[in-house]
Order: structure tokens, then C-alpha cells, then sequence
């Protein structure tokens, strides 16, 4: 699984991002030690935010992301002199996993450097030197610290060298091949992976001389072979990594419009460890269960290359006769001893795979004796945000939605949170609530309403009489009136709507729950399915049902490890029929 951009990665992106030149900066925010988010607006893009993680992400969103941050000096440096400002260029440094952000207000210019590895970090500097540092930084040929000049990395850019350089750093490198190509030339390990694959060469391997210009002809055709933005999978259909180049020994799966999108949803998509205090014991096992797959999986390919010296005896002789210790079987790198024969080679793997499925075995047996883990303890959500007082969730292109809860929090929400630019939503259903779409940036897309409006009738009464549909409308901010019609009285949570309703008509009546990324956080979320089926690794939809809100409320805080009072307050009145779920497999009654 991919756990950082390459320097090509960031090529591709920085190419797609100049757009944004000409854009102001309309706020900066550190949401966390590792990750910036920089708020960008122009009549063009509209609002937009690009959000980079130090620690090897970027990508430029249209989710609306809180820039709150801790109030460090950094962060209050970088809002005092860059803020509001212009920005005039985005480079990236040397072809390594460098951001160089030029801002100009008035008549002086300021850089914000983001560098994304190691631990990461964020430099402001003017012409020049540097003004702040997130994080002071000595290394072995530079130093990171205010009031001393910027100095990159050595680095290497292999799409700006030439066949002598590139041989240059191949030949002066210690590494293998594989490696070399991965760091020194600043490729990526999916790149390297592939040009060893392409070319058959064993990545462990030295640098042999006469490869070089096989390898160079190789970086170059895969470098300039684009496609469409995509997630590639693994053998078991997982997303295994994201990228805009051909990685062709890699199985294709979602394409999409731009690179931001693909990375976005890949970066979404990853299966992050739940937040558990690990026992000794636990830890144990766990390394016990590893030892005992990696026993497995090592037995296995001895075994292998013993069955394909058998099968290819004579092919083993001639590479013992031309003194060669390593031959190429099936598309396998072999190794051989020459100083003896083809059997006995083959003998010698068989009995190393059966040591391994010894080990294996023992591991095993020790393992039967441990007691049995307790169940992870449930995560308490903390830091909640200002819209999990009410009803919420993300729509599918990242709108907040927040509805209420009763009459007096359908008074709240309309009164307090509709704005211009926003829009509302309502079922035809007495007793609906009230759903209010936040504007961010430009008012809230049909879509995203054809959600609210599922949303509103989920929440109704319907759901208790086990309607299978019903109907919901939609409309513009300035529509929504608390002002009765003459000789009509509005009772608590009622409002009165005037001029043209968007009418979404026979809307199937579902709820999805399941856990979202909002900052960072993962959060419960119940909403409508799509808006869960784009924004979740684990969810369970539901219809009106049968089965009682307290037992459902009991499975799910099982299934996500929360509170039953956190997953109960997320459900509609009434019974609940499963309808699928992603990620886990649940039953009900």
C-alpha cells in the first residue's frame, strides 16, 4: 500500500495546480502537527483548499476543512505575512517531494517550502532566508532555522537529466538498483518496481554497466506514459496505490477527472488502525500470528524455486557450468550453488522450507496457549464540532449538512445557520426536520440537495410507519420565511415557504451509518447512502424494518467499537432492516 507521493507524483500535481496562480490566500491553518491547510479563493476557482500532510500527501479539495489551529508562532508568522496575499508560482524543488509556494503582497515577495518526508516540514522564507520553521532540523549538509538561508537537499531531477547524468548517479551509488533508482533518482518504489520488472532485472541486484542504457530507456518511456488518474489494486481487489503514470504490472481500477480527486479518495480509502491501548500480551500475539505467516510465506517460495530446479535440471547445469550462481527460471531468480548439483540445490530449498514450516508449527503451538484477547475498549469521540449538536453529515461533494432534532432545534438550525448562498431542504412529511446545506464557496449543487432531501425523510415519521418512499423539496435560502400569511399562525420549528420548490418525487426512504474523516477525526456519521458509499471505509445501510432501534444501536457499537449512546442518538425512531454493508458483515433478527 502506498504511504507517500513520489517526486513524480508532485511534478504531475504542481503541473495541475497552476490554476491557482492569481488566487488569494484567505486563510492558513494547522489542524494538526503534521498537515497545513491553505484556503484559496479567486472569482475563477471559487473556494478551494489545498491540504498538504508533511508527511507525504497533497491534494486540492473542494471540502470544506476547518483552518482553526493551535496558535503557535508558526502558524501566527505565516498568517501575519502571507495572508490575504497573491499567489505568483508553484515550483516544485530539485524533482524531490518539495512545495514551493511564492506569495506576493504589495511590494514584498514571501516562499512557504513544504517538505514532505522525514518528519516533514514547513519553511517561510524571504528572498531567501529563512523568516520561521515549523520545526528546527540539523542534517548532515544544511540546517533549518530562522534567520539562515534555505537550503534544499541535494536532489536529483530525472526529468531534466540526461543520459550522463543519470549513469552518474547509478554508477556512484552504493545501493542496488532497486533502491538507487527509488532514492537516489528520486523515482518512487512503483516506478522502480516497474522498470525491474519491465526490464527482468532483480532490484537487489548491483548496477551492471551494460544495463545502463537499457534502464535509462526504460525511466524514460514510463515517464512519459500518462493516463487517465487511477487507483491500482492489489491481488484481492484492495486499493493498493494511486498514480497518473502507466503502472502497468498493476491491476487498474477507479479512474478519475483529475489527480487531486484519485489521490483524495485513495488517501480516504486506507484502512487506519483503530485507536486501541495494546496489552503485552496483545503485542505478543501479534507478532507471534506475523512470524507465522511470514514462516508460510517463505516455506512457500523455497519449496517453489526447489520444484523449478527439479523441472529444469539441464537448464541448472549450464549455469553451473558457465559458473553462474544465479539463473532465471520461469521469470524467478534463482540462486544456485556451482559447486554442487542440480539436485542437491534442489534439496538444499526443500530442506529449508521444511525448517520454515518447522518453525512455523512450534510458533503455532505456543500460540494455542495464550488466553484470548479482551474486545478492543470502545473509542469515545472527543472535540466535537459545531454541528454534532444537531443532525449532520458530509454530502457526497463535501457539504455540511445539519439538521434538527426537534422543533426547537429546527427553529435553531434555520434561524442561526441559513445564510446566502445556502439552501434548504424539507420532506413532505409532518414532523420532518429541517435541513440546511452550508454554502461552501458556491451554493450547494443539485446533488448534494437530492441528499438533504433523503436525509429530511429518513429522519421523519416515515421511517417509524415503514413508508417505503416519499417525497422532499428543496430551495434557495431566501424562500425560507418565519413570517405567517395573514390570519395564520407558524407554530415552533414551522416555517413558511414562498416562490418555486425543487421537487424530488418517490425518493426511496434509507439511512446509511458508518465512520468519515472529518479533519483528521473519524467520526460517526448516519446520512443518505451515497454520501456514505463516497466518503466511507466501513458502513451498514438500512430500511424501515422490524428489528428494534435498541438492538441495532447494541450491534453497531460492536461493529464501529462506540458507545451505544454515540450510535443511538444517530438513528430514527423505529425498526431497521439491513440492506447491505461494506467493510464488516453484520445480521439482523
Amino acid at each position: 500500500m502506498k504511504k507517500a507521493l513520489t517526486g513524480p507524483d508532485i511534478r504531475e500535481l504542481v503541473s495541475d495546480w497552476q490554476y491557482l496562480v492569481g488566487c488569494r490566500l484567505e486563510q492558513f491553518g494547522r489542524p494538526s502537527s503534521n498537515e497545513l491547510i491553505l484556503k484559496f479563493r479567486s472569482s475563477k476557482t471559487g473556494t478551494v483548499r489545498l491540504r498538504i500532510n508533511l508527511g507525504g500527501w497533497a491534494y486540492v479539495t473542494k471540502e470544506s476543512i476547518s483552518t482553526e489551529s493551535n496558535q503557535g508562532v508558526f502558524v501566527k508568522t505565516v498568517r501575519k505575512t502571507i495572508k490575504k496575499s497573491r499567489l505568483e508560482s508553484i515550483k516544485q524543488l530539485n524533482g524531490d517531494r518539495i512545495l514551493c509556494l511564492e506569495f506576493m503582497r504589495g511590494d514584498e515577495n514571501h516562499t512557504l517550502i513544504s517538505e514532505m518526508f522525514h518528519k516533514g516540514n514547513a519553511i517561510l522564507c524571504q528572498k531567501g532566508t529563512i523568516t520561521t520553521v515549523m520545526r528546527k532540523q540539523k542534517f548532515r549538509h544544511r540546517s533549518l532555522k530562522s534567520g539562515i538561508e534555505y537550503q534544499a537537499p541535494p536532489g536529483f531531477n530525472p526529468f531534466e537529466s540526461n543520459f550522463s547524468k543519470f549513469s552518474e548517479v547509478l554508477l556512484s551509488s552504493d545501493r542496488p538498483i532497486g533502491a538507487c533508482l527509488t532514492i537516489d533518482c528520486n523515482l518512487g518504489g512503483e516506478i522502480s518496481n516497474l522498470v525491474c520488472h519491465n526490464l527482468e532485472v532483480d532490484g537487489g541486484s548491483k548496477i551492471d554497466k551494460s544495463e545502463l542504457k537499457s534502464i535509462y530507456n526504460q525511466v524514460q518511456v514510463i515517464l512519459s506514459d500518462k493516463i487517465t488518474p487511477s487507483i491500482f489494486l492489489d491481488a484481492e481487489g484492495r486499493n493498493f496505490t494511486v498514480s497518473s503514470f502507466n503502472l502497468s504490472h498493476l491491476r487498474q481500477g477507479s479512474q478519475f477527472d483529475t489527480f487531486d480527486e484519485a489521490i483524495e479518495t485513495y488517501v480516504g480509502s486506507r484502512e487506519e488502525p483503530v485507536p486501541v491501548i495494546k496489552r503485552k500480551t496483545d503485542i505478543r500475539i501479534s507478532r507471534q500470528k506475523e512470524a507465522i505467516e511470514n514462516y508460510i510465506l517463505k516455506a512457500g517460495k523455497m519449496r517453489e524455486r526447489g520444484n523449478l530446479i527439479f523441472s529444469n535440471t539441464n537448464l541448472v547445469k549450464k549455469a553451473i557450468e558457465n559458473e553462474s550462481n544465479t539463473i532465471l527460471i520461469e521469470d524467478i531468480a534463482v540462486q544456485i550453488d556451482i559447486s554442487r548439483s542440480p539436485e542437491a540445490n534442489a534439496s538444499e530449498y526443500f530442506d529449508k522450507a521444511k525448517e520454515l514450516e518447522r518453525k512455523a508449527r512450534r510458533t503455532r503451538d505456543i500460540l494455542d496457549t495464550k488466553l484470548p484477547k479482551k474486545p478492543p475498549r470502545k473509542v469515545k469521540s472527543e472535540n466535537l464540532a459545531w454541528f454534532e449538536n444537531y443532525r449532520w453529515f458530509i454530502t457526497s461533494e463535501g457539504e455540511i449538512a445539519i439538521a434538527g432534532k426537534d422543533a426547537t432545534t429546527n427553529e435553531r438550525v434555520v434561524k442561526k445557520y441559513l445564510k446566502n448562498g445556502d439552501r434548504y431542504a424539507h420532506a413532505d412529511i409532518h414532523g420532518a426536520p429541517s435541513v440546511v446545506v452550508k454554502n461552501n464557496g458556491t451554493p450547494p449543487l443539485p446533488d448534494s440537495m437530492l441528499e438533504a432531501c433523503c436525509f429530511s425523510l429518513a429522519y421523519s415519521k416515515a421511517w417509524a410507519a415503514r413508508v417505503a418512499s416519499g417525497h422532499s423539496f428543496w430551495v434557495e435560502s431566501d424562500k425560507v420565511s418565519k413570517t405567517p400569511n395573514t390570519g395564520e399562525f407558524l407554530a415552533k420549528g414551522s416555517f413558511v415557504i414562498r416562490g418555486k420548490r425543487n421537487w424530488n418525487k418517490n425518493l426511496e426512504i434509507g439511512l446509511a451509518i458508518g465512520l468519515v474523516d472529518y479533519n483528521g477525526a473519524e467520526k460517526l456519521m448516519g446520512g443518505p447512502v451515497i454520501a456514505l458509499e463516497n466518503r466511507s471505509r466501513k458502513y451498514v445501510v438500512f430500511k424501515p424494518g422490524f428489528t428494534g432501534r435498541k438492538e441495532v444501536s447494541s450491534i453497531l457499537s460492536d461493529v464501529f467499537e462506540r458507545e451505544v449512546s454515540e450510535v443511538e442518538k444517530l438513528l430514527p425512531n423505529g425498526g431497521f432492516g439491513l440492506v447491505k454493508s461494506f467493510g464488516t458483515d453484520i445480521k439482523l433478527e
